[in-house]
């Protein structure tokens, strides 16, 4: 093997990976990229140092490569790095990682909540055994949009908001038993399909989609969120696979209270929506898609920042030595 050869064949990576261990935070692509270089880098030294070990093409490398394991294994410094790996590391591959518990809860949801308004829509008596006549018109006619205006706007929407992050965290917080989620799942899709076929009862159900879909689209999908992280919790400390429980139990419980914190600012945004936007006099397309917009973004965010996070093998759990697992020691 002729190490000038490989030299002249790899020089643009290793140059990339030179300039990439020296930038001070990476994003989830770059992370990528790094690791990708660093890999091949390291295995291009070890061919050189076989044959040509004080060469100076061997040094150089040798240089870059170690510039990079510094890179690799050292910890951002500072609030400001701390808080850019949050939001482009750890946030979103901790919520990639629950995309199919997602989509296992909102399959839940949405086929209870659409099972639980057929059922008690034609099923003659069910809808009069929920109340009388009257009781049930004053809700599809009056109560369902009056309680979008019974308080101003700014308190409407950080009791909202307050209410929501409360559930959302204990769902992750609670979701190692499993049935607490479960039964909060049922609990609130059955509440959904029960008003669902009241306004239906009484041809209102423009006014139950025009009212509950602008902000209702980003709150329930900031509290299945909740339930998934909550449902993956359960399934690490029931089936832990080849790891220890307790291992395997504290990396599920630290990625997870990671996705809490994130939704908290989530649902802040979709307490804006209920409290300011639901109730204007904005077109109905607008209050509508203002929702559609703020759910697709949080997607759009999971998917573009935590994809690539998680095929650099990074997560939203701490690192080894901030977890315990390791001890990161220097020479003095």
């Amino acid at each position: 093997m002729d190490p000038a050869l490989v030299a002249e064949r790899h020089a643009g990576e290793w140059e990339r990976l030179s300039r990439l261990a020296k930038k001070n935070t990476l994003n989830p692509h770059e992370a990528e990229e790094f690791l990708r270089l660093y890999r091949a880098a390291s295995k291009d030294l070890s061919r050189i140092q076989t044959v040509a070990p004080d060469s100076e093409i061997s040094v150089r490398l040798s240089n870059i490569v170690h510039r990079s394991r510094t890179q690799l294994t050292s910890v951002p410094t500072g609030a400001g790095g701390a808080l850019g790996r949050f939001f482009t590391i750890s946030l979103p591959a901790a919520l990639y990682r629950l995309r199919w518990f997602f989509v296992f809860t909102f399959v839940f949801f949405v086929g209870i909540s659409v099972l639980t308004t057929l059922w008690a829509y034609y099923t003659p008596g069910v809808l009069p055994a929920l109340g009388s006549d009257e009781m049930r018109r004053q809700l599809a006619e009056r109560d369902f949009k009056e309680y979008y205006f019974e308080h101003r706007n700014e308190v409407f929407a950080v009791g909202v908001w307050t209410n929501n992050a409360w559930i959302a965290l204990q769902w992750v917080a609670l979701g190692i038993t499993g049935i607490y989620v479960i039964y909060g799942l049922i609990v609130n899709a059955v509440n959904v399909g029960i008003s669902g076929a009241i306004m239906f009862e009484f041809d209102k159900g423009g006014d139950f989609f025009y009212y509950i879909l602008p902000h209702g689209i980003p709150e329930i999908t900031g509290i299945l969120i909740a339930a998934a992280a909550g449902l993956r919790i359960c399934v690490a400390w029931v089936v832990p696979g080849p790891e220890l429980r307790r291992t395997r139990l504290a990396r599920e419980a630290r990625t997870t209270i990671t996705v809490g914190l994130g939704l908290i600012i989530y649902l802040f945004l979709s307490g804006l929506i209920e409290g300011f936007i639901t109730p204007s006099e904005l077109p109905n397309v607008i209050r509508m898609g203002s929702g559609i917009l703020l759910t697709a973004a949080i997607f759009a965010y999971a998917i573009y920042f935590g994809r690539p996070a998680l095929k650099a093998g990074l997560s939203g759990d701490v690192s080894s030595d901030k977890a315990g697992y390791s001890i990161v020691a220097t020479d003095r």
